[in-house]
């Protein structure tokens, strides 16, 4: 009998989730939209999918914020109600299966370290750029978690200290200028039109409002960069999340950006994630594997 692994990426904007067996290859996976009582939400989803597959073997979980991978508990997220959640104990009591919680960035780290853009280096800055946004440090081989479970929380790191407010309290913070969230709220405020993300990078050509807030990201993500590779020196800076899809649009003028405030060294290479949107799922799915006591996932290929 083949074992299988699920994975469930829980974000600020959806619920994502899939499931794979040991060769790696994705059986099913699906999505809804994130609100109200999220951690019921996902107890409900995985108890469902280990009825429709009862071959899985264990359970990835992985949240943004400040997460306590080892007691498998939520301590803080700013964008979902799951502070104090011991979200990988209430999954496993549901579907009886072993169940690990990870962090949403690190695993995301993690599927670029095994499957993706961070393979052959040692050490590297992921940074997925979706509702939020976090980055994973790879160092020396091992992802860092930190002393209290903050490490790469850069998100929240004040760009501009006297900027805009963010919803963790401070203001200025990188996740109001560059997040996915971040873009379309600053172009609903200055133009009021709600189009999304995507949609203000369409029309970098065309609007000077969409130019004005995507330039805006641009300097705010050369910063946050800038303070990384002074403060870790990494071989490589990886880009994931769902705002990746733009690919030399944003990344491009953040290298030219990133060479404006570094004159005395060069920058690291700054690459695009191999897995796009969908490497927090994959993370999640090598947590399953993980949580299961397998190693299958150090053969699987995307």
């Amino acid at each position: 009998m083949t074992a299988l692994y699920a994975g469930i990426d829980v974000g600020g904007t959806s619920v994502k989730w899939m499931i794979v067996d040991e060769a790696g290859a994705a059986v099913d996976q699906g999505d809804f939209t994130s609100g109200g009582e999220i951690s019921a939400r996902v107890v409900e989803l995985a108890r469902s999918l280990v009825t429709e597959h009862p071959d899985i073997a264990g359970v990835g979980v992985i949240c943004p914020g400040i997460v306590d991978e080892g007691n498998g508990k939520v301590l803080y997220a700013a964008n979902l109600s799951l502070d104090g959640v011991p979200l990988a104990a209430l999954v496993e009591q549901a579907c009886s299966r072993p169940t690990l919680l990870g962090h949403d960035g690190r695993a995301a780290g993690l599927a670029e370290a095994v499957l993706g853009a961070g393979r052959g280096v040692d050490s590297f800055a992921m940074m997925p750029i979706g509702t939020g946004i976090s980055v994973a440090l790879l160092l020396n081989g091992e992802l860092l978690p930190g002393s209290t479970f903050c490490a790469g929380e850069v998100g929240h790191a004040p760009i501009f200290p006297d900027g805009e407010e963010c919803l963790c309290g401070q203001k200025g913070c990188l996740e109001v200028y560059a997040s996915a969230k971040g873009i379309a709220r600053r172009y609903a405020r200055l133009s009021g039109e709600d189009i999304g993300a995507r949609a203000v990078e369409a029309r970098l050509g065309t609007d000077p409002i969409a130019r004005e807030v995507w330039d805006t990201a641009v300097t705010a993500l050369a910063i946050s960069f800038t303070h990384l590779i002074l403060a870790v020196d990494p071989e490589r800076i990886i880009v994931g999340g769902g705002l990746c899809h733009a690919g030399e649009i944003l990344l491009d003028p953040v290298r030219k950006r990133l060479a404006e405030f570094l004159r005395w060294r060069q920058a690291p290479a700054i690459v695009a994630a191999e897995l796009g949107g969908a490497a927090g799922r994959w993370g999640a799915a090598i947590l399953g594997c993980q949580a299961a006591g397998q190693t299958h996932f150090e053969r699987w290929t995307v």
